[in-house]
């Protein structure tokens, strides 16, 4: 190697060192001198931002004052969002939709849910504002809600004959009592098809006027004859009516029945048409039907949105006061612990006992939440983003990313074995004989498993990963699927739910700071949004066509251990891209380079550190 080359190298190397030493000094100069400058800033005065509750010796808990309004939200909205969905379901049942009915509007509203939380996203990105977007959402649903609310309620549409049968009262003998469906409202019911029950030699009982003597008597057919009956008040058991009959008649003759001999022996069963009633209200059922409807689409649909949108809040919240997202969701799993039990005792409060279940107190205490809400979410303060540029080039460059790719396929597949696992377990654990406190304490258990990881949330996520918490999330569906399929005791349930931790809790931790890191600038809304839409909703419609077709066709067993298996398959297939995207597409810097990439950090982090300090220089200035 000729000298001049190695001199030159000498002197390179010197120089790259020289440059550093300068750069390291410069770093220390800066901020000692900043240091001098915001030496006002006390820890007295950090702790004014903190909001502290002893809670045994040395143990506290502090709350950042600029947070709680964020926290109150997220506590009221999942609180109320908690109950207010599946309350609607009952609450339709109850009103006269069908479950065929019912069925047709969530495999719609799954399609409206994925195109209004991206075009959510979007305009939030646009706007560089997420709040307005927001508030808008929470408005729209207390007016889908109160539109569902008004639709009068629909008779079910059942045109078939329905079973009548005529008996003596069991302890008023003189009393003849006829048991139908709730459907009959005329005073006269014109039944037909007819046919006498009697044990056998009933005829030596016959005494008097009675229709059934006549009948057997007159060696008239005791099948297919016709009647009227006339009804004179009625009363409710479970689904069944009780009507009182005050007369019948056949063939133009009025006979009585309770008052002979035979009354103990004999019943007869007929069936009453109710084609007629039908005919009648078709068309006005089909409208308030359609209308129940799109009401119902429209409210999941802002439903949906407000939850992308309390992400992408909460997110932005988050990165503005350095924060941890998981100690923010803990308010809102605390939210359904509390909220949710409160709106079951309104329930049965305002429920009269031997009637119906008054679902309308519940309804009003949702509506009441999100007034309270708005009032709150109006005193949020937000910062204002630069609003989105070129956001479509961003998302073609970002759909094109192999990384972002492998992330959307991921939160598919764990949506779909979160919508399967949510829509079929309770179902699966019926069909067990399960007892109804069992299934009330799942929701509950599950949640509060998941307290504690929330609150720690950041440090596991920096620990583990983002990406190896999803492999986490899948291996923890093919526990709890696996172990499901082979339960024999039912309260073994209590323990396969401990998987909900990865599963649930820290898991939407992750997909929501991964988005957030993957998001180029100007989309972070549109990407979180689309992550959640994703998972569940897509994952929604996928979960549950898979799970019903297997279970209809093999069992519920059947069903969860292929569910298992395809989430293991998954966790296999997506640590080996992880495995080969980490060793194969390492991207290093050239050896020659290295000194000017080491004078570039340290750069950097001069600009940052100056940052800071100005950063705690007005916040002083502020206070």
């Amino acid at each position: 190697m000729p000298l001049n080359e190695i001199k030159t190298g000498v002197e390179t190397q010197r120089t790259a060192k020289t440059n550093q030493n300068n750069v390291e000094n410069d770093i220390e100069l800066v901020a000692a001198d900043l240091n001098s400058t915001v030496k006002g800033i006390s820890s007295q005065d950090k702790d004014d931002r903190n909001f502290t509750i002893d809670i045994y010796k040395s143990y506290k808990i502090r709350i950042f004052k600029p947070l709680i309004p964020l926290k109150l939200v997220l506590f009221l909205w999942y609180g109320g969002a908690s109950f207010v969905a599946p309350f609607l379901t009952v609450y339709f049942k109850q009103r006269g939709i069908t479950i065929s009915e019912l069925s047709a509007s969530f495999i719609l509203s799954p399609i409206i849910q994925l195109l209004s939380s991206f075009v959510v996203g979007i305009v939030a990105d646009k706007l560089g504002r997420s709040k307005p977007i927001l508030v808008g959402n929470l408005i729209l649903c207390v007016l889908f809600l109160g539109g569902l609310l008004c639709v009068p309620r629909m008779n079910t549409a059942n045109c078939a004959s329905q079973p009548i049968n005529l008996k003596c009262h069991p302890r008023q003998f003189d009393r003849l009592i006829t048991k139908t469906s709730c459907d009959v409202v005329e005073d006269v019911i014109q039944v037909n098809s007819c046919n006498v029950q009697c044990p056998e030699n009933v005829t030596e009982y016959c005494d008097g006027q009675n229709l059934i003597c006549e009948i057997l008597a007159g060696n008239e057919q005791i099948r297919n004859f016709s009647l009227s009956i006339h009804v004179d008040g009625s009363y409710k058991v479970k689904d069944r009516c009780y009507y009182n009959v005050s007369s019948m008649s056949h063939k133009n003759e009025t006979y009585s029945w309770c008052n002979v001999p035979h009354k103990m022996y004999c019943r007869v069963s007929c069936n009453v048409d109710s084609g007629v009633r039908c005919e009648d209200e078709n068309d006005n059922r089909n409208v308030l039907m359609m209308t129940t409807m799109v009401f119902f689409v429209l409210f999941l649909a802002s439903y949906s949105n407000v939850y992308r949108l309390l992400d992408v809040t909460t997110m932005a919240l988050v990165k503005e006061h350095d924060s941890d997202f998981g100690r923010e969701r803990f308010f809102s799993i605390s939210g359904i612990l509390v909220t949710a039990p409160i709106a079951g005792v309104l329930v049965d409060t305002w429920s009269l006992p031997g009637e119906e279940k008054n679902y309308l107190p519940a309804f009003y205490f949702f509506i009441c939440n999100i007034i309270v809400l708005l009032a709150i979410v109006y005193k949020l303060e937000v910062t204002i983003q630069p609003p989105g540029k070129k956001l479509w080039k961003k998302a073609i460059v970002l759909l094109k990313n192999i990384d972002v790719i492998s992330f959307i396929c991921v939160v598919f597949l764990l949506g779909t074995a979160w919508s399967f696992t949510k829509n079929f377990l309770f179902w699966y654990l019926e069909g067990m004989n399960s007892p109804s406190v069992l299934i009330g304490l799942i929701p509950a258990i599950s949640s509060l498993y998941g307290l504690p990881f929330l609150v720690t949330s950041r440090w596991w996520v920096n620990k583990i990963g983002a990406s190896q918490i999803f492999v986490l999330g899948l291996l923890g569906y093919v526990i709890n699927t696996m172990g499901y399929s082979f339960l024999q005791d039912p309260w073994y349930s209590l323990i396969l739910e401990v998987t909900n931790i990865v599963t649930y809790h820290l898991l939407w931790v992750a997909v929501v700071v991964h988005s957030h890191e993957l998001a180029p600038e100007g989309l972070t809304a549109t990407v979180i949004s689309l992550a959640g839409s994703i998972h569940y909703h897509l994952g929604k419609t996928s979960g549950s066509l898979i799970g019903g077709l297997i279970m209809s066709s093999s069992g519920g067993r059947v069903a969860f251990r292929v569910m298992g298996i395809i989430c293991l398959i998954s966790a296999v297939l997506y640590s080996l891209y992880l495995y080969i995207r980490r060793t194969c597409f390492v991207v290093t810097q050239p050896v020659e380079n290295e000194g000017a990439v080491q004078e570039e950090e340290k750069t950097g982090e001069i600009y940052a550190l100056v940052t800071e300090k100005v950063n705690e220089i007005e916040f002083k200035n502020h206070l």
